[in-house]
């Protein structure tokens, strides 16, 4: 009988065995290698003068083995800011620039920054990756916008399927398969957060150069049938032709810093400007309201990380970006729609608040405010990214930090 008891068990653990090692193997011929497989959540391809490298990152070629000309190696993990999908490199690569006009070209910068992505996997992209290369810095960069989490660290229990390089259950024994499954079944941040319609990019992007009446139109049908199915198309009509078609003409600049249009922005638009909670007015508002949500949780992965690369030897330093509200012709854009622009003023106060709870604790760290503050163009009007000039500024001050760095 005892031997029946335990047989079932056995054997069904065997079958899982099975079934997972054969998983494995059919995904290693689909799923892309390490550590790309680790660092992001889909396939990317080079196209359009977006260069990726083997490792599925928005930079040129790197090797794990310290190239013998580099005497000093820096990694900068972080989200979209970093890769610069809308402007002519990511940040790594105007650092390097900054490097070689100050004479320093035996320094490194290496791109670690991923759309869609966040603390948590600043954490474990930091662990599982950017440490194999031996770094001297890693720069931590943390956007105001959406890098805020309401878990702390050590908070979070392993779920059954996560994405790369979250720890899962499934991570360890299969990581193919994890990646595989995340990728097919739009688990990942970047698939949970924008709404999967086929072609509404590129239709959008060919809507806006229509006449003004039809371009309105199409945008406000596209919206009632994939969106808002029960708000009204006057009112929708209303928001999108604020300030006498103000919003429009953000998609008339030329190149570098053109303008894209995407549905999530015209759905938050239309969310934060039908909404009826309670909303900041102005900064004063969106401190007390909202600044101290999930700031304490957000802190305790970054004081995690930092504690980290100490253990490991590396120097971390966390960069602080903020949304554009430094920017006088982005505040200037957004003043039509006040309630939508008020997600800016509530992502403000909360890296204020995280500044100051970074001086209370060992994390170095340096503010990009000092920096973008009063500084017109520096931000795009529509997905709030840098524009090509405040890449520029950006990448100054990193290159700064990093030589200082380097001296002492």
């Amino acid at each position: 009988m005892k031997a029946q008891r335990f047989f079932w068990p056995l054997y069904i653990l065997l079958l899982l065995a099975a079934a997972l090692a054969g998983s494995e193997g059919i995904a290693s011929f689909i799923v892309p290698s390490w550590p790309a497989r680790d660092l992001r959540p889909i396939e990317v391809r080079s196209a359009g003068g977006v260069t990726y490298n083997d490792w599925g990152l928005r930079d040129r070629p790197r090797s794990f083995e310290r190239p013998s000309g580099v005497r000093f190696r820096s990694v900068l993990v972080g989200d979209s800011f970093l890769e610069g999908n809308f402007i002519r490199g990511p940040l790594s690569a105007f650092v390097e620039e900054r490097f070689a006009a100050a004479g320093q070209t035996d320094m490194e910068a290496i791109n670690f920054g991923v759309s869609a992505t966040g603390p948590r996997h600043y954490y474990y992209r930091i662990k599982n990756v950017a440490l194999t290369l031996k770094p001297d810095v890693i720069v931590l960069a943390v956007y105001a916008g959406n890098d805020f989490v309401a878990t702390p660290f050590g908070g979070w229990m392993r779920p059954p399927i996560a994405e790369l390089p979250l720890p899962s259950l499934l991570a360890g024994p299969a990581p193919r398969t994890t990646w595989l499954a995340v990728n097919r079944l739009g688990l990942s941040e970047l698939g949970r957060n924008n709404k999967q319609i086929d072609g509404e990019f590129a239709r959008l992007n060919e809507w806006v150069k229509l006449p003004a009446d039809e371009r309105l139109e199409r945008v406000v049908r596209h919206l009632k049938q994939n969106y808002y199915p029960r708000t009204s198309e006057e009112t929708m009509r209303e928001i999108l032709s604020r300030g006498d078609g103000r919003f429009w003409t953000a998609f008339d600049k030329p190149a570098p810093n053109r303008e894209l249009l995407a549905g999530w922005l015209l759905s938050g638009m239309i969310d934060w400007e039908t909404g009826t909670w309670k909303m900041p007015r102005d900064a004063e508002d969106a401190d007390r309201m909202y600044g101290t949500n999930m700031v304490d949780e957000t802190l305790s992965w970054l004081v995690a990380a930092d504690r980290l690369a100490k253990e490991n030897g590396v120097q971390l330093v966390v960069a602080l970006i903020p949304v554009g509200t430094g920017d006088p012709n982005y505040v200037d854009f957004w003043r039509f729609w006040p309630k939508y622009f008020s997600t800016s003023l509530i992502a403000d106060a909360r890296l204020r608040r995280l500044a100051v709870k970074l001086r209370q604790t060992s994390v170095p760290f340096f503010d990009l405010r000092d920096d973008l503050g009063g500084v017109a163009d520096t931000y795009r009007l529509t997905d709030g990214h840098w524009t090509e000039r405040g890449m520029e500024i950006v990448s100054g001050r990193v290159a700064r930090e990093l030589i200082k760095m380097r001296r002492n």
